[in-house]
């Protein structure tokens, strides 16, 4: 429940001030903007802002439970300039607080400004478990130790390379790790032997990461980055190749030969498009793809995957991302014979927009694939009508099967 809403309890007898006690505190400006507005119609965004903090520091005043298990405080999106060095030390003892009432859930959405920087203790925290940051600044720390620190996600948030390595480093339980920030200023070398899941987005080309993570089983990434050590690495996501070489993007392709689940998003997808040779040889055991339907070369590409894909059994391909009819020019008796044969089980899910490369692809599977058992085909039902759902299905019974083992199945 939203703090604000906690204390308006208090109206009720039979409450009281039970809210006082409560173990989750969640303080939220565009919330209270969105309340207040209505009554204060002629009110600045600064002076919103001053009412908010009033309420804030009577709040924490007020609340007597000794530990709270989770403290959220947003002030975004709010461009609001604290400058006032009272408002600053407030908010300096906000940041504070939950850390001195032993909090285990900690989620910071602030707005970067020079005059506010998150204080020290906050990395020394050995009750947090699950650290959220968004919009703060990050100093030199003389040291950073959160040793329960289980889930750690830094959002925009600005910061040197070798304070967001001291900070992970400091972290020795650290299990998830998220970073999505364009705020990097130089080398960033994430080495960690207890991260099993990292999510990293930089966009941006002029960042450069190293990875040293040997017990990570999962990778979602959207930068460029260098794979040291990943010996555990089981499952990737690829959101974008931003490399500016495609053999750059070969090389990445070959650190990731060993997982056994691939994920290409749109953009990573049509960026294999340039590559104009065969894709390095892997052991994906599934392949789960979001082409581009209207590329002149969608079908192409997926068939070269899988024919680079010498151990994969599942593959699963959605259509989102379509535009238009795609008119398939390949040379099928050259394809054909490169498809690998131990796909078990394939599923697409269709799009009326691309139904006549839907449609080739899936005599090119049912046709080749010998060891084939399932090919699930779905629609959206808000795209297709009944008509168009039978056309496709009896044109899918025509087909000739390679597999006798192999069941088409509608959803």
């Amino acid at each position: 429940m939203p703090t604000l809403d906690a204390v308006k309890t208090m109206l009720l007898r039979r409450f009281g001030n039970l809210w006082t006690l409560v173990p989750a505190l969640l303080f939220d400006f565009e919330e209270y903007d969105g309340i207040i507005r209505p009554y204060k119609h002629e009110a600045t965004i600064h002076e919103v802002f001053s009412s908010f903090a009033r309420f804030v520091r009577n709040v924490l005043v007020l609340h007597k439970r000794p530990t709270i298990d989770s403290f959220h405080f947003s002030m975004k999106p709010y461009d609001v300039e604290i400058k006032d060095p009272k408002l600053i030390d407030d908010v300096q003892m906000w940041l504070r607080f939950p850390v001195d009432r032993q909090v285990k859930d900690l989620n910071f959405d602030l707005i970067c400004d020079d005059d506010l920087v998150l204080p020290n203790c906050i990395f020394m925290s050995q009750s947090v478990t699950r650290l959220t940051l968004s919009g703060c600044i990050i100093e030199h720390q003389p040291q950073f130790h959160m040793g329960s620190l289980r889930e750690l996600s830094l959002v925009d948030v600005e910061g040197s390379g070798q304070v967001y390595n001291q900070l992970i480093l400091g972290c020795p339980s650290l299990q998830e790790l998220n970073i999505n920030s364009s705020h990097l200023s130089d080398v960033l070398n994430i080495t960690s032997p207890s991260v099993g899941k990292l999510c990293l987005d930089t966009e941006s080309q002029d960042d450069y990461i190293t990875l040293s993570c040997p017990n990570m089983k999962n990778l979602d990434i959207n930068a460029m980055v260098e794979l040291i050590d990943v010996s555990s690495l089981q499952v990737v996501n690829i959101n974008d190749l931003i490399y500016d070489d495609l053999l750059e993007v070969e090389a990445f392709l070959r650190q990731i030969r060993n997982v056994e689940v691939v994920t290409l998003s749109a953009h990573a997808f049509e960026r294999l498009g340039f590559i104009q040779r065969d894709y390095p040889r892997n052991r994906w055991k599934r392949l789960v793809l979001h082409p581009c339907w209207d590329k002149r070369r969608c079908l192409q590409i997926i068939f070269e995957l899988v024919a680079a894909s010498v151990k994969l059994e599942d593959l699963i391909i959605h259509s989102e991302h379509s535009s238009g009819f795609v008119k398939a020019r390949l040379f099928l008796p050259e394809i054909s014979t490169r498809v690998i044969l131990l796909l078990k089980t394939v599923t697409i899910h269709c799009n009326k927009n691309c139904f006549v490369g839907q449609l080739k692809l899936v005599e090119l599977l049912l046709g080749n694939a010998v060891v084939l058992e399932k090919l699930v085909i779905t629609f959206e039902k808000k795209q297709v009508t009944a008509v168009e759902n039978n056309n496709f299905v009896e044109q899918v019974s025509r087909f000739r099967k390679a597999s006798t083992n192999a069941t088409v199945v509608f959803a």
